[in-house]
């Protein structure tokens, strides 16, 4: 896969997330998103597809094939904050995941985002929770 492929690829995740999010839970989403990485504080709000095609897309033969990606929380100002992770695994050619998805990306749906959703504020315990809903529909 070009790197061209992989960018478009990537835009039509960011909106496959938000759908998936607002299916799962019911609520409607703004397209206007921010993003971060796991384990980083700075949230992205230009450039966001090119931050995750830099980090995920290495060559033509080479893609890590486990990136987790969702909507993560809610910004301040109410808009989605898409957080994702890359999975310690060696790059290799594009293929599906592990959940059946063509491609790396592994949706997830945070925990915080969800308990700002019920009315809550989310527990600052370090870590970050989040489901995978995906993970039921596995064949076993």
């Amino acid at each position: 896969m070009t790197r061209a492929e992989f960018t478009v690829f990537v835009e039509r995740t960011l909106e496959e997330v938000l759908k998936f999010a607002e299916e799962h839970t019911h609520a409607a989403l703004p397209r206007k998103i921010k993003f971060r990485w796991l384990g980083q504080d700075a949230l992205v709000s230009e450039g966001i597809v090119e931050a995750i095609v830099s980090k995920v897309y290495v060559d033509q033969e080479n893609i890590y094939p486990c990136v987790d990606i969702g909507v993560g929380d809610l910004s301040e100002d109410g808009l989605p904050v898409i957080v994702a992770n890359v999975a310690g695994y060696n790059s290799r050619p594009f293929q599906r995941n592990w959940t059946g998805r063509e491609g790396p990306f592994v949706f997830i749906i945070g925990k915080p985002f969800l308990d700002k959703l019920a009315g809550g504020e989310p527990h600052s315990s370090g870590a970050f929770g989040f489901v995978v809903p995906e993970i039921r529909n596995l064949k076993k």
